[in-house]
């Protein structure tokens, strides 16, 4: 039987391999060739067989039937919106993370034209700050505008599920928000936290599902939400301490962790609890700590920090006890590494929540209620499988606690 050879041209191959942040030597791997026969079909001297190219797209994250287009679109470039931290530069994104940069602004499209197709025109989101202003009034902004109720806030920390309770609060208030959840194509914290794309319209926060610590996903959302009211899409891998890192990145990060704390710990909540009340405290125990930090839904590092803004701590008590956290985070990483590999999987639907979020979900669903789309749309659209959907359903439309 004849070799079927795929009549794609060069320049595609290029493009998505590029996009894609795959280096020569992973496509040959991926393809099962040597890295010059890859090199000899980008520059249109060999052209891969059929089944080669689809192992090169299932690498590379593209649907085959880009490889098929007359030419490289050219306005497609998301990553060059982002702001990097320090010392990670374009060429060092990783293919994951590259695919789920482009995947959040297709959904963010896609959202769109369904939201326009249902005659809605998304809000333009209200919040805007300056790097210059002062963080604790635009913390205190976040809380008003999204309606945090103390009570609330704190019982859902009591049901652990303070990041539910907060993301909840900003996709009821026109932000999508996404969580990179399972095994495929997941990301290193190392290289990314959450990820914000700051649109006038439907801006997008996407959350590491990495992070298994609810406070630690909570921070991770006020810190992208910052951003977005900055207007400043960017790329973030976690808190820079005691903010000491490159001047205006530096400072960038001090002020989206600044807000993002304000929010999540208002000063009037914070000093109501009795440990808090002593102005001249330094110290504090780990008891104490761990106490009011699981009450609020945080991590006892980011109370630490905010206790020292609130002049309760000192920033070298603090800096004494980061090296401790930090060891701690690294211990219950590996133990649910190592534990995710015996335990049960996580139902389908529920991974497929996670990863859409109540926002696109209902939006989705909405326009097939509406006759827009079909049910396979809904099927592409949301990642599942037809069997999946009334679950779905179900979990997207269920009332708030």
């Amino acid at each position: 039987m004849p070799t079927i050879k795929a009549l794609i041209k060069p320049k595609l191959l290029v493009w998505t391999r590029n996009r894609a942040k795959v280096t020569l030597e992973d496509a040959a791997q991926a393809a099962n060739v040597a890295v010059e026969d890859v090199q000899a079909w980008e520059k249109g001297e060999e052209a891969p067989t059929l089944n080669q190219l689809r192992k090169l797209a299932a690498k590379y994250h593209f649907p085959l039937a880009v490889f098929y287009l007359p030419e490289p679109p050219q306005d497609f470039a998301p990553l060059r919106d982002f702001r990097r931290l320090p010392k990670a530069e374009d060429r060092s994104i990783s293919p994951n993370l590259a695919y789920h940069i482009r995947n959040a602004y297709e959904r963010r499209e896609l959202a769109i034209e369904l939201s326009g197709d249902l005659q809605e025109r998304p809000r333009a989101f209200p919040l805007k700050a300056k790097f210059s202003d002062a963080p604790e009034p635009v913390g205190a902004a976040i809380g008003k505008f999204l309606g945090i109720d103390n009570a609330a806030q704190m019982q859902a920390a009591r049901q652990g599920r303070a990041f539910g309770f907060w993301r909840r609060k900003l996709e009821e208030h026109g932000i999508l928000v996404f969580v990179i959840s399972g095994p495929h194509y997941s990301v290193d914290l190392e290289e990314m936290r959450g990820f914000a794309l700051a649109k006038e319209e439907l801006p997008v926060i996407v959350v590491n599902g990495k992070d298994y610590s609810q406070g630690g996903k909570c921070y991770t959302l006020l810190h992208e939400l910052t951003h977005i009211i900055l207007g400043e899409s960017a790329i973030s891998n976690g808190s820079t301490g005691k903010f000491g890192s490159t001047a205006e990145v530096g400072e960038i990060e001090r002020f989206c962790d600044a807000v993002a704390a304000t929010a999540l710990m208002p000063p009037e909540l914070v000093l109501s609890f009795p440990q808090a009340k002593a102005p001249e405290r330094r110290e504090w125990s780990n008891d104490d700590l761990r106490t009011i930090s699981r009450a609020i839904g945080v991590s006892r590092e980011a109370l630490l920090l905010r206790l020292v803004t609130l002049h309760r701590a000192t920033w070298t008590f603090y800096n004494e006890q980061r090296s401790r956290f930090q060891e701690e985070y690294r211990q219950t990483a590996l133990e649910k590494a190592q534990g995710e590999k015996k335990s049960v999987p996580i139902k389908r639907p529920i991974l497929l929540m996670s990863w859409n979020g109540r926002g696109f979900t209902r939006l989705v669903l909405r326009s097939y209620y509406d006759q827009r789309i079909t049910l396979n749309d809904v099927s592409s659209y949301l990642g599942a499988k037809v069997k999946h959907i009334p679950a779905l359903e179900r979990a997207a439309f269920q009332p708030a606690d």
